[in-house]
């Protein structure tokens, strides 16, 4: 248990149910910790004030190297409101207290997770511009629906059911180490 309660965001897109499935875990992981986590659709977070959590966490299938089209309108929109209220600073300080976590969801057969590279590193860089230190940017492999042979014979091998459970306690896992940091 969490002796000072910690106040979380977890907003996430998910086109096939990767992500989704990642998001649940982080969740289901934070709530066995104590913490106060809500877990929304990024179609449903466009009011959420970031500030109010001492931790948000923001995930996305990767399409075409970049975050899914939702999760590049929510930043749009999020990096206009703290641009206009004066929010980024030069050299980018870091506020106490406020920690992101950045992570997506890949297939990629053809350059493995290369590809996902540019999608969480562009996610770090928006925490980073409004001040959250970014505690961690994690890459889980995801099936790619739709295509068996993108799913059998691509870079990574065979990915059909991923994330799976091994997958998904490996993502727990790191959220438990994160919790640490918190004190």
């Amino acid at each position: 248990m969490i002796k000072n309660p910690i106040k979380a965001l977890i907003i996430y897109d998910s086109k096939t149910g990767n992500t989704e499935k990642v998001a649940g875990a982080i969740q289901e992981t934070l709530d066995k910790a104590g913490v106060n986590a809500t877990l929304k659709r990024v179609a449903d977070a466009s009011q959420e004030e970031l500030y109010d959590y001492d931790l948000v966490i923001l995930g996305t299938p990767t399409f075409r190297w970049l975050p899914s089209q939702g999760i590049l309108e929510f930043v749009d929109q999020k990096m206009s409101r703290h641009g206009k209220r004066g929010d980024i600073k030069l050299l980018a300080p870091v506020i106490p207290g406020k920690k992101a976590v950045v992570f997506c969801t890949y297939s990629s057969p053809f350059t493995g997770i290369e590809s996902a590279f540019p999608c969480v590193k562009y996610l770090a860089q928006f925490f980073k511009h409004i001040g959250f230190e970014v505690a961690g940017e994690w890459y889980v492999i995801g099936e790619f629906h739709g295509s068996e042979e993108r799913s059998t014979r691509g870079k990574l091998g065979d990915i059909r059911g991923r994330p799976n459970q091994a997958d998904l306690d490996e993502v727990r896992g790191k959220v438990t180490a994160l919790l640490k940091s918190f004190g």
